[in-house]
């Protein structure tokens, strides 16, 4: 397929279809997010919260973790969130963020939260597109995911992408992922690759009709 050749164009915020059907709207983190970005980590469960956080466990969100998350510039440090269009009062679907590091200017850290009701819905594939395009923009090529050891799902999940293992320490897995900017270099020799190539092409397809 000729779109897969080619590298989508994000335009900022857009409206989106989950497999399931839900309609989403995707767009970059803002500051005025900060509340939202609260009582979204409020309601995910324990468990989701040990993973996002294996060392702390944190209850809620500090206002020094709040303001990291929200002061971004969508180049060293991006961000991408989702929300709900059928329940806009609800805080969000999920954000995910990288960090360029500091010692090697073509890498970056990279965070994904899912809200536990929407896991499993696609939502994860699509912010996390948005990220793979944001970095391959701005000169990043390679990103870095720290996964809790017990958390199989994830692990195997970004494998299954074409990441390797980096290392581990403290119960700790870091898996080293290419930053990907269109479908034909996504692995899609397994289900989880081919669903993240065809979000590429659907992005290609939405900016198609924008222009």
């Amino acid at each position: 397929m000729f779109d897969a050749w080619r590298t989508p164009q994000l335009s900022g915020a857009f409206r989106y279809v989950l497999d399931d059907g839900l309609p989403i709207l995707v767009r970059p983190i803002r500051p005025d997010d900060a509340a939202r970005l609260r009582e979204g980590f409020a309601r995910l469960s324990q468990l989701a919260r040990r993973r996002r956080f294996p060392n702390g466990d944190p209850d809620r969100l500090s206002d020094e973790q709040i303001a990291r998350l929200v002061q971004i510039d969508q180049i060293n440090h991006a961000a991408w969130g989702a929300i709900n269009l059928d329940k806009p009062e609800e805080p969000g679907i999920g954000i995910a963020r990288y960090v360029r590091l500091n010692g090697d200017p073509r890498a970056a850290d990279v965070a994904i939260t899912i809200a536990d009701d929407y896991q499993g819905r696609g939502a994860g594939f699509v912010l996390q597109a948005c990220l793979h395009l944001t970095a391959w923009q701005n000169g990043i090529r390679t990103f870095y995911y720290d996964v809790a050891s017990d958390h199989d799902r994830i692990v195997r999940h970004l494998k299954l992408l074409g990441a390797t293992h980096a290392g581990r320490a403290d119960n700790i897995d870091r898996l080293e992922l290419p930053v990907y900017h269109r479908a034909r270099d996504v692995p899609a020799h397994n289900d989880i690759g081919r669903r993240f190539a065809e979000v590429f092409v659907r992005l290609q397809h939405r900016a198609a009709l924008a222009a």
